[in-house]
């Protein structure tokens, strides 16, 4: 059957995020922090830096093709490189950790697999030991690695770890995906999906669209909701599909997009915590859980995404297992990288 290995990950994420918790620790080094990442873990960077940040954590994200290209802006004055990669043999991220080297940055690896060259070269590692999804396309390995690094950082900004009863949630997004996601289309693929999201929600939307391109090999695009007024929705028809990440904390603005939104073409979905609905049963929902601040649900508000990434594929009968024009891992040609 199509799709049963990228299914099976979506569904049992939680024991990859319950084994990466004994990894979580302070950061042995300080910052100010880069956390870097090539396509997937490139939007997990970004969700991490924003995450950072909003515990008062100096960071920002830059992909690991800028820092390769332009050192000298990536890796200026004093800091801590964050690389990220599943399979901590990423070419780029090999590269970028090259570059640190150059300027006396310590470098933290985070991963799925302690024996890989990153881990290995690395100064520190975070590792998720069951994160490895053993397809192409990044499901758990993406959702567990974000959760050890929010530990990570509420450890780091001395604030109390997330607690482990927050984990057994990812299993209640599954099952409201596969009860909300399949009437939503109704056998109808979408022409087009945009994936809204902003600040720790960014990332989270990019992913999400990536995910849909990657397993579909269909059009999916990100944007933050009140840009997406700026232009974006110039483009859109009764055909498309648009995903809502919303935040509690600027529910008020956010809120007055899906409104438009609703009154422009039909297909909306809000992915967001109880307390951002206005209307029940005006649009699609799938709820996060109610209590603890936004910044903490990218783990979750992920899972949705995927799923309705998989559903699509197999709407337009491809298979999510075997995506075309992509491998698991981007390996490139180098001499320099030492052995």
């Amino acid at each position: 059957m199509r799709g049963t290995q990228v299914y099976h990950l979506i569904q049992h994420q939680a024991a990859a995020w319950q084994a990466a918790l004994p990894w979580a620790q302070p950061l042995p080094c300080s910052g100010p922090y880069v956390f870097s990442g090539s396509g997937s873990s490139y939007y997990l960077a970004q969700t991490a830096a924003h995450y950072a940040l909003s515990l008062g954590i100096e960071a920002r994200a830059v992909a690991s093709t800028d820092l390769i290209l332009e050192p000298e802006i990536a890796l200026r004055g004093t800091g801590c490189l964050i690389i990220i990669s599943r399979s901590g043999t990423t070419s780029e991220a090999l590269w970028a950790m090259q570059a640190a080297r150059e300027v006396a940055w310590p470098v933290i690896a985070v991963t799925c697999h302690a024996d890989s060259p990153l881990a290995t070269h690395a100064d520190h590692l975070l590792l998720s030991p069951q994160g490895e999804d053993a397809t192409i396309v990044m499901v758990q390995s993406f959702s567990s690695m974000l959760f050890l690094l929010q530990q990570v950082l509420q450890l780091t900004a001395t604030s109390a770890l997330l607690p482990e009863t927050f984990i057994a949630g990812a299993n209640d997004m599954v099952q409201q995906a596969a009860a909300v996601i399949p009437p939503l289309l109704d056998g109808r693929p979408p022409r087009r999906l945009y994936v809204l999201g902003s600040g720790v929600r960014y990332g989270i939307a990019q992913e999400g669209a990536l995910k849909a391109q990657e397993m579909s090999n269909q059009c999916a695009m990100a944007y933050a909701p009140m840009e997406f007024r700026h232009g974006p929705w110039g483009s859109l028809t009764p055909d498309d599909l648009i995903v809502v990440l919303g935040q509690t904390r600027h529910r008020s603005q956010e809120i007055t997009v899906v409104r438009d939104l609703m009154h422009r073409q039909g297909r909306v979905l809000v992915i967001a915590q109880p307390q951002w609905h206005d209307s029940p049963g005006r649009y699609p929902t799938i709820q996060l859980p109610a209590s603890g601040p936004d910044r903490a649900f990218g783990p979750f508000a992920v899972i949705p995404l995927q799923y309705l990434a998989w559903h699509w594929t197999l709407l337009v009968n491809k298979d999510p297992d075997h995506p075309a024009n992509i491998t698991q891992v981007v390996e490139l040609d180098h001499d320099d990288f030492p052995e």
